[in-house]
């Protein structure tokens, strides 16, 4: 088995066009919107994610498989717990959105 390392190529042009979407649809949804926005936050950086050999070349990449359609479910009793709690349930949900993120990736052939 290979030593593989994983290697992010986020450049700050993707990372503020990203950040300025998802700032526009919090304010368009009245907040709303930070609900789904770390699953896609996660999404978006596993995804710019490679795994590199020992030697430096790229052998694959990290695809996540997330959408809204896989996680409406899942917010919504996470916005209601959210909600009851005053907000302390959103941090729990925090973890949970990067174990359901995990769980929806895999590794492509480059």
């Amino acid at each position: 088995m290979t030593n593989l390392s994983l290697k992010s190529n986020l450049t700050i042009t993707d990372i503020i066009g990203h950040a300025v979407i998802w700032i526009l649809l919090m304010f368009i949804t009245l907040g709303l919107a930070m609900f789904v926005y770390p699953y896609y936050l996660y999404r978006f950086v596993i995804n710019k994610t490679v795994t590199v050999n020992p030697n430096g070349m790229v052998t694959g990449r990290l695809e996540c498989t997330i959408d809204l359609t896989t996680i409406t479910g899942k917010t919504v009793i996470w916005t209601i717990i959210s909600i009851v709690t005053f907000g302390l349930g959103y941090f729990v949900f925090l973890y949970k959105i990067i174990a359901h993120c995990m769980d929806h990736t895999r590794l492509t052939p480059a």
